[in-house]
């Protein structure tokens, strides 16, 4: 119940107030001459007033609210369809909402949306090159008042009842939460900032709240919280301090940075002058033990012509897991679950002018 309250909320600030404004209006068209005929006016489209929150048979989850109190006050939508979690404010367009919503992920190009209004209460969600998914009012718990929990800028948000510390849980991160109680309770909120930022402060009803990113509260009348962070000037991707490349025997490693927290790996070992095996691996490290422990990696058979030119491109997995662990002395050790030697590799920094 805990995660489902906390996803409905996070479908309004997921990206809390990403720069994503409203379009500008477009100037005024001159009045015709009295004596010439003027084109019959476009109808007007209807007032948008379907908001709330909305879910599909798959679990999906979509939120159209009207935002008042930001920048540009607008229809701000937010939605989790699959693994896609996007959003913005959108601008009505005619009888539906059309627009771009910013990506969760930084480096994801924005997701293009049209919604419309579907039957006597859903909506109809679709993503420009994904698809189309129909929308149902969801039933919210009754309750004698309700909190919001949400976040401005980058970064995650947990809660627990009581005076214990809510553990912010990496795989199901949480920006906005909703809690809706018969009677008063105390809670803990806690605010993480994403890589790159800083927790700025709490802010209750717009107010300036707490400096602090742990606060306990006593929670007995409708509130809204808000975890305020901003961009951290002094950042560093921990991974800059082993970018470069790497050989092991006839085995290529280049270690690159990837957004403001995450590794590039690309890992080449040719088994002929033709043909070579390719491992694209991107993965967090953890600064502790300077170890990245990865999924999803892709491995490709890449085959090159007697020319040198690009041949094939081949996928063997998409799915590969592994750790890759950093030393002291320049090196880091490549463990992947589906070597088929079953030994760990260990590769070695090369300097510019030592690199074939």
């Amino acid at each position: 119940m805990k995660k489902m309250l906390s996803l409905l909320l996070a479908l309004c600030m997921i990206f809390a107030l990403a720069a994503c404004g409203a379009q500008p209006e477009a100037p005024a068209e001159p009045e015709a001459p009295a004596e010439e005929t003027q084109a019959p006016a476009e109808p007007e489209s209807k007032t948008w007033t379907r908001e709330g929150y909305f879910q599909n048979e798959e679990g999906d989850l979509l939120s159209v609210i009207w935002m008042e109190d930001i920048d540009e006050p607008g229809w701000y939508v937010g939605m989790m369809v699959g693994d896609l979690m996007a959003g913005c404010v959108v601008p009505q367009e005619g009888d539906s909402l059309h627009g771009d919503l910013n990506a969760w992920d930084e480096s994801a190009d924005p997701l293009v949306v049209t919604i419309t209004e579907e039957g006597e209460d859903g909506l109809l969600l679709d993503i420009e090159g994904v698809g189309s998914y129909h929308f149902v009012p969801m039933d919210l718990p009754e309750a004698a008042f309700t909190v919001t929990i949400n976040t401005e800028g980058w970064g995650y948000i947990d809660y627990a009842e009581g005076e214990e510390v809510p553990e912010i849980d990496p795989d199901g991160i949480i920006q906005s939460a909703y809690l809706g109680l018969a009677e008063p309770a105390t809670y803990t909120f806690v605010a993480r900032p994403q890589g790159g930022n800083l927790f700025v402060k709490w802010t209750k009803d717009g107010e300036d709240f707490s400096t602090e990113p742990q606060i306990t509260v006593l929670v007995d009348a409708d509130a809204a919280y808000v975890a305020v962070f901003e961009e951290d000037p002094d950042w560093q991707n921990p991974v800059m301090n082993f970018i470069g490349e790497y050989q092991c025997d006839r085995a290529h490693a280049l270690v690159q940075c990837f957004g403001n927290e995450d590794a590039l790996i690309t890992i080449e070992w040719g088994s002929s002058a033709w043909e070579l095996a390719r491992w694209t691996i991107v993965g967090r490290l953890d600064t502790d033990t300077l170890t990245i422990e990865y999924t999803g990696a892709a491995k490709q058979i890449v085959v090159y012509d007697e020319n040198g030119e690009l041949k094939s491109e081949e996928a063997e997995y998409e799915d590969g897991s592994g750790t890759i662990t950093f030393h002291d002395d320049g090196t880091f050790t490549w463990h992947d679950d589906k070597s088929e030697y079953g030994v760990d590799m260990l590769f070695e920094w090369q300097p510019v002018g030592e690199l074939d």
